[in-house]
């Protein structure tokens, strides 16, 4: 499969079913009231973290993904049935941007980990939900609300607690395909690992997720090679394993080898100044490794562990210290945490329409004629349709707790006036 470690999708949340206008009909009933049902809420739109997926690539050819509308309501105080919610899968390890990609909106770090990205509309009032005992007869009804509509960005940060970096041949498959239950594709040519493989490494009955991360190069934190796509999987790593080939013909110049990886991590980011890293030689099953360990060892002054991959050679003994060095990694991190004492504070969650922005632009169009621009005056335009009387009582009702009419004549309206609301002309008072 294609791997796609970043796409930008528009999300669209169910709108809400109407509400209807209906009377009872019945034998023997001579004034059936009214029993006009509300419409159902529209689909919620989440993100789930799963485990099974580890690319982005169908999410990205989806461009649009949208959640069910919700059913208007129906006779006999039928209500509409709520709108199917969707489930977006995504891999566990990726952070959800807003659509500007600085603002983290989620990190999904956790195997069924969900969070409600888009809300569907709340669904329309039937004229049922209006009887009162000053009006019996209501012809009211609303529309359902709009859906929540997003556009965000994703990106795959894998969160693997110890990553495998080295240059390109330096046995990263091999290591990981021998250690735990990844299998690989292992071939003697550059970039043989395109995508960053993850697999489980057990231990005394405990288990860790390594990751191999395909071939940094010189320039890898400037873009070159394939390393600057997949530099940032490794920046939530608790323990690196530097991997380095002490064949010459893989490594004709092994400090600089060893130099050009610590190099790029540094440039990337600083966070690898700090981070544990453990090196090891590889491939001591070459002819001449003694010449090449002898050099690094010098250049770094403390002996370094060596392993054949290949030949499963120290590879055990490795995965313990690993084991070792993780847990002395975790508990180092928890003697640092700062434990936070939160103040609860209740707060009354309030209504969409409670919380509409009652700002009000007024623009002259001509003599007599003047443009309203509110979006609270929209919202309830698009929720109170102005087709039955009493609808319309109820609008000129909000326009009238919108002060339009005031803030209209502060700009030069007067009373038999004109203003405009979303395409439709009232009369000023």
């Amino acid at each position: 499969m294609q791997f796609v470690d970043e796409c930008r999708i528009l999300l669209k949340a169910g709108k809400g079913g109407d509400g209807v206008v209906s009377w009872r009909h019945e034998k023997h009933v001579a004034e059936g009231g009214p029993d006009g049902g509300d419409g159902g809420k529209g689909g919620d739109i989440y993100v789930i973290g799963d485990y099974n997926d580890n690319s982005l690539f169908n999410i990205r050819n989806k461009k649009l993904i949208s959640a069910e509308d919700g059913v208007n309501g129906g006779a006999d105080k039928l209500f509409g049935k709520g709108g199917k919610d969707e489930y977006v899968h995504v891999p566990v390890g990726t952070t959800i941007y807003d659509s500007t990609g600085n603002k983290v909106i989620i990190d999904i770090l956790q195997n069924g980990q969900v969070y409600l990205l888009c809300k569907g509309g709340k669904g329309g009032h039937g004229n049922a939900f209006f009887k009162s005992s000053k009006n019996r007869i209501p012809a009211l009804y609303e529309r359902g609300d709009y859906g929540q509509v997003c556009e965000v960005i994703m990106k795959i940060r894998f969160c693997a607690d110890i990553g495998i970096i080295g240059l390109p041949n330096a046995g990263k498959s091999t290591l990981i395909s021998n250690i735990s239950n990844a299998k690989t594709k292992i071939g003697n040519y550059q970039f043989t690992t395109l995508t960053p493989v993850l697999g489980t490494v057990n231990y005394k009955n405990k288990s860790l997720i390594f990751e191999d991360v395909p071939g940094l190069i010189e320039g890898a934190s400037e873009g070159k090679g394939l390393g600057f796509d997949f530099l940032k999987h490794i920046e939530r790593c608790y323990v690196l394993i530097h991997l380095i080939s002490l064949s010459s013909f893989d490594n004709p110049d092994i400090v600089a080898s060893y130099k050009t990886i610590t190099k790029e991590l540094v440039k990337y980011h600083d966070i690898f100044k700090n981070k544990p890293i453990i090196i090891v030689g590889n491939k001591t099953d070459s002819p001449d490794c003694e010449n090449n360990l002898k050099k690094l060892e010098k250049f770094l002054k403390k002996k370094i562990f060596t392993i054949s991959a290949k030949e499963k050679h120290n590879t055990k003994e490795l995965v313990e210290k690993i084991f070792i060095d993780y847990q002395k990694t975790i508990n180092s991190l928890k003697k640092l945490e700062i434990k936070k004492i939160t103040k609860t504070v209740k707060v009354r969650r309030k209504n969409e329409k409670d919380i509409l922005p009652r700002d009000i632009e007024v623009k002259k169009l001509y003599d007599n004629t003047f443009e309203i621009k509110s979006n609270y005056l929209t919202y309830w335009m698009h929720k109170i349709p102005l087709n039955t009387p009493d609808n319309v009582v109820r609008f000129n009702q909000k326009i009238a707790n919108s002060n339009a009419e005031k803030i209209a004549k502060k700009h030069g309206a007067i009373s038999g006036d004109t203003m405009v609301i979303n395409g439709v002309e009232f009369l000023i008072d």
